[in-house]
């Protein structure tokens, strides 16, 4: 017996395959344009701590952030919705962020008080004179809480670097001879802290810890109020060394006294033959390879949550050798594993 198809099924069956062939070359195209895409960089974000070869007891957090009304200014201020307790106000002339404006010749844009170790971790505006040792990390640990705090509530993706991811390393807290601090940011975040954020102070609010009282601070829940400034060094867009003047690239900075957390930024090399593409750099010759960056590990730093590279292992000792995540001495202070942290030479000497 045979069929034929009637003019309307035959032209439905052309249709058909004519709709079957365009959604396959659809599909062939996206999949040639996904591989031909650079990897996405601000979602590549692993939200997990699966850090099986570098584990540490997690420093809890010895101040509570508490939600701070913003007080009314001439422009509105963005509602603060989370813990970090922060609000908008201006500082000084906005940073020129022209990309086609390379401000040469070059000036140094960020001073400290001096070259000294002791001097050379403070910014000149806000300078008085050098914080002791032993409440310095006080100060420290509410620069980085601060600054941790603030990025998150903004949805600008940063993470741990240098010394301070060293100390991350360790025991998951800064190490006690350490003045500074250090993040790393993409270019593209980079770009959106100069353009929405810079020049902008923030209110952190917090209660004392009993560490706090025993360091002369204050009695322990007494409520506390810090100054924050985000500052972006107007060459945050150029991005080659030139003199070496300014190869940070912004500074989350304590109002107070001058300390400080330093952002760079890390842009990928795309140039001449593409023999570098993959490899992220600032500007003082640290580089990585995407993936030693991509994804991002979630941990905790000092009681709140955290960023640091996939491999840090890698990292850390391409940039301060293997000896680095072994040795258990170094400037004056050995590292107690009781105590999961490191103390003064000296102290353990006079209780051994």
């Amino acid at each position: 017996m045979s069929s034929s198809r009637t003019p309307a099924r035959r032209q439905a069956t052309t249709t058909s395959r004519r709709d079957c062939l365009l959604t396959l070359l659809m599909a062939l195209t996206l999949i040639v344009f996904s591989l031909a895409s650079p990897l996405p960089i601000e979602g590549a974000i692993k939200a997990s701590n699966n850090n099986d070869d570098v584990s540490q007891p997690q420093a809890q957090a010895r101040a509570q952030v508490r939600q701070f009304e913003a007080p009314v200014q001439e422009q509105e201020a963005e509602p603060t919705t989370t813990a970090a307790a922060v609000s908008a106000t201006t500082f000084g002339d906005t940073t020129n962020t022209n990309t086609d404006d390379p401000l040469l010749p070059e000036r140094k844009y960020f001073h400290e008080p001096g070259w000294t170790e002791e001097l050379s971790h403070y910014d000149t505006r806000f300078f008085t004179s050098p914080v002791p040792y032993d409440p310095h990390l006080v100060h420290l640990r509410h620069l980085i809480r601060s600054y941790l705090l603030m990025t998150s509530s903004r949805s600008l993706t940063t993470w741990l670097a240098h010394g301070t991811l060293l100390g991350w390393y360790w025991n998951g807290a800064i190490m006690p001879w350490d003045y500074d601090l250090d993040v790393q940011v993409s270019n593209i975040t980079l770009g959106e802290m100069a353009r929405e954020w810079n020049g902008t102070t923030f209110d952190y609010v917090y209660t004392l810890s009993e560490q706090e009282e025993k360091d002369g601070l204050g009695k322990p829940g007494e409520v506390h109020v810090k100054k924050y400034l985000l500052d972006v060094n107007p060459y945050w867009a150029q991005r080659t060394r030139l003199e070496g003047m300014n190869v940070i690239d912004a500074r989350w900075i304590d109002m107070e006294n001058g300390m400080y957390v330093d952002i760079t930024g890390l842009s990928e090399d795309r140039e001449g033959t593409g023999t570098r593409q993959g490899v992220w750099s600032d500007k003082n010759y640290h580089g990585y390879g995407t993936r030693q960056i991509w994804p991002l590990r979630k941990t905790e730093f000092e009681g709140v949550a955290a960023w640091v590279p996939w491999d840090v292992e890698g990292v850390l000792k391409e940039e301060y050798g293997g000896k680095s995540l072994t040795e258990e001495s170094w400037a004056g202070h050995h590292f107690d594993h009781g105590r999961k942290e490191w103390v003064k030479t000296e102290l353990v000497k006079k209780t051994s």
